[in-house]
């Protein structure tokens, strides 16, 4: 068992190393989407200036796999101009148009199945992990001498057919598997299938078990347009967190924690960031984790009963609260603020009605009262 939680916790810790650098470009093109969307909105952007902005927003996700590629052959101390021009090749036109034609497609008799690469996260990172063993293995078969004219051709060829015949289509079918699945919870026990995941995103932003769901969320954004809970979810959290770091602000007596709490709770609210709450407040107090998983999982089952939805991938926090509008759905951002605040809220008053400050008697002499007693805190 412990052998399994490590091994988890590698894959995880892996993903997360990978992700990081890129997570500022993947922003990026979430506020030039953001701002595409109130500029032709409000009627300002038309033709072909609309055509350009949208290319500039779009591009850091439609390449995201050569991005992730360079990111992932760093962090695998192998050659990330291997990694790029392996990765490229599923994203050459041509071969993106084959895949798309919808016909019979074979490698030297090996059927190749349909995948789209655009847009992909996990099958990148396990390809240049597998590409990083794949170079060592051609350096100790080909001579030093000869390596400047085989190596790169070695590496590459067999890097990119183990993507396009084996890597990319099995996490495919697996990651359209895993969207199938919330798609179906979605539409038949969405109360159940959202209240459970709000409540339990802590303990997935905590261990990095929540980038598998936003890489997922990602794809389903590039392909569809549309991600149909994952990201509302993780705004249901994130509020919550700052819910229970006001909660801990007005509760407790203790100046340092009421500070750390302040600035946790600002963190959370403005760039959306989730770590602070998580593990300054929410884990070392222990009745804010509580207080979050309950009121973060009613949330969730609102968002389960109303149905919310995402339409741009940024971090979701206060700031980025138009990644949930959409003019087909103009009442999906109303949505998307009521459970935020619910979570908020409910946070907020479970945390005051749960939370007590522990008493600090360790490494300070106690100070005498009229009596002689001791006065703490």
């Amino acid at each position: 068992m412990k052998t399994l939680k490590k091994s988890l916790s590698a894959v995880f810790d892996h993903i997360s190393e990978c992700m990081a650098p890129i997570i500022p470009i993947v922003l990026a093109g979430g506020i030039f989407k953001m701002a595409v969307l109130l500029l032709t909105a409000a009627h300002i952007l038309t033709g072909t200036t609309e055509v350009i902005l949208s290319a500039i927003a779009t591009t850091p996700f439609y390449f995201l796999p050569i991005m992730v590629a360079y990111s992932a052959a760093k962090h695998f101390d192998t050659d990330p101009m291997f990694a790029i021009v392996s990765v490229c090749v599923m994203l050459f036109p041509d071969f993106a148009a084959l895949m798309e034609s919808g016909g019979s497609v074979t490698f030297a008799g090996i059927p190749v199945v349909s995948a789209t690469y655009a847009y992909s996260v996990i099958p990148i990172i396990l390809l240049i992990y597998c590409m990083s063993h794949i170079c060592k293995f051609f350096k100790r078969l080909i001579r030093e001498s000869l390596q400047p004219y085989l190596l790169a051709a070695c590496v590459i060829f067999v890097t990119a057919l183990l993507g396009i015949l084996l890597i990319e289509p099995a996490v495919s079918l697996v990651s359209n598997a895993l969207a199938d699945v919330l798609n179906v919870m979605q539409e038949r026990v969405p109360v159940l299938a959202w209240g459970v995941f709000a409540g339990l995103t802590i303990f997935l932003v905590s261990t990095g078990m929540h980038w598998i769901f936003m890489t997922l969320a990602i794809t389903q954004i590039g392909l569809t347009g549309v991600d149909y809970g994952i990201m509302v979810a993780l705004f249901i959290s994130n509020m919550g967190l700052a819910g229970c770091d006001l909660g801990v602000f007005i509760k407790s007596k203790n100046r340092e924690l009421k500070s750390m709490a302040l600035s946790a709770m600002i963190t959370a609210l403005i760039p959306g960031i989730a770590e602070p709450s998580i593990f300054g407040i929410c884990f070392k107090e222990k009745t804010p984790a509580i207080a979050n998983i309950l009121g973060c999982m009613l949330a969730g089952v609102v968002q389960g009963l109303i149905t919310v939805h995402a339409f741009i991938y940024t971090f979701p926090s206060i700031p980025s609260v138009l990644m949930f509008y959409s003019v087909e759905e103009p009442g999906n951002l109303i949505k998307a603020i009521a459970v935020a605040a619910l979570s908020f809220i409910n946070c907020a008053v479970i945390t005051m009605a749960l939370y007590r400050d522990k008493k600090e008697t360790a490494g300070r002499e106690p100070a005498q009262g009229q009596f002689g007693t001791a006065v703490g805190r």
